[in-house]
């Protein structure tokens, strides 16, 4: 009789432990975003788990949530997250990248020199650091950041790109065109970096090689609204500022249609749902991913009220297109 209840007890350990097992699984994994913030919600309300494993349930939650743009949710995460544990610094990493979208730049560049602490090898994290340094004005210590990201990735193209922005806030635009360059060669199809060299070379009066530039731009992202206006003060414009137009009142349609019932989708006005961003806020909000990412991800949902659907490249580019133009 014993026997068999302590060969009970023991298969009821194991399903429990594969249970638990199998839900930090699908927190890390599941191929749909909306199911994987269930997942790592389950974790959570696991009693039977660890404080570590909690810990990853927290950040993986918040980087989900961050990615769908639930800023406020996705931060409280990562202060549970590195609550549980104070070593974590992929949760210092996320927490990091919400202030600097929230303009809290000393805060955000904090969390980036305690992640950079934590792992020094981790390239990304002296290029976040270095822009929440440009942006917060620490030019020198921007291209300080970039300078180490780049001695350890010759070929990382943001850091290329963002030391070319550094640059050319210094007013040195033959440097900024040179790592406006190198970030192409790395990769040919970076759009935002054929922008800003068509910048620099629009200011040196360059206009063949600026137009050049914009064009391209626009051929590579139709949503790239700068490069469209810049076309237009160019007397260059054309076709192409007739097709960005064009995307710009598709994607509006998009917006009226199915999220301004949660969302603010003009230049002023509050959100219908208060945990909704305004549309004009959104491309601050995802400084680094320029907006397409998280659309091309599919819509997560990180509150019940947002609903799910996929969207086509068609409509990313118009929806893009149009909150570009929310200035």
């Amino acid at each position: 009789m014993i026997k068999r209840v302590l060969m009970v007890a023991i298969s009821m350990f194991y399903v429990a432990a594969h249970a638990h097992a199998d839900a930090l699984s699908e927190c890390r994994s599941r191929a749909s975003t909306h199911d994987r913030i269930g997942a790592c919600t389950s974790v959570l309300l696991d009693r039977g788990l660890e404080p570590m494993e909690k810990s990853v349930a927290y950040r993986i939650r918040g980087t989900l949530r961050m990615r769908a743009g639930a800023n406020e949710q996705a931060i409280q995460d990562f202060n549970n997250a590195i609550a549980l544990n104070p070593k974590d610094d992929k949760a210092y990493s996320g927490r990091g990248t919400l202030r600097l979208a929230d303009g809290n730049h000393s805060a955000a560049i904090a969390d980036f020199d305690r992640a950079i602490a934590l792992k020094p090898g981790r390239v990304n994290y002296l290029v976040l650091r270095g822009h929440a340094n440009l942006v917060s004005g620490k030019v020198d210590a921007a291209i300080e950041d970039f300078n180490q990201a780049i001695s350890r990735n010759p070929k990382n193209s943001v850091a290329l790109n963002n030391r070319g922005l550094a640059h050319r806030k210094k007013g040195d635009l033959e440097k900024a065109i040179t790592d406006y360059t190198a970030a192409i060669a790395a990769s040919p199809l970076y759009a935002l970096a054929y922008n800003n060299r068509g910048y620099a070379f629009e200011v040196m009066a360059k206009k063949a090689e600026a137009v050049q530039d914009f064009r391209r731009a626009l051929s590579i992202d139709p949503s790239l609204s700068g490069a469209r206006i810049a076309l237009e003060r160019l007397g260059e414009a054309a076709d192409l500022a007739a097709q960005a137009s064009r995307l710009t009142t598709e994607g509006k349609a998009l917006a009226e249609k199915y999220c301004a019932w949660c969302h603010a989708i003009e230049m002023q006005g509050n959100s219908p749902k208060p945990n909704a961003p305004p549309f004009r806020d959104l491309k601050r909000r995802h400084p680094l991913l320029s907006l397409r990412e998280p659309l091309e991800r599919g819509i997560a949902a990180p509150h019940e009220e947002m609903p799910r659907f996929e969207m086509t490249e068609t409509q990313i580019q118009s929806l893009v297109a149009f909150i570009n133009s929310l200035k």
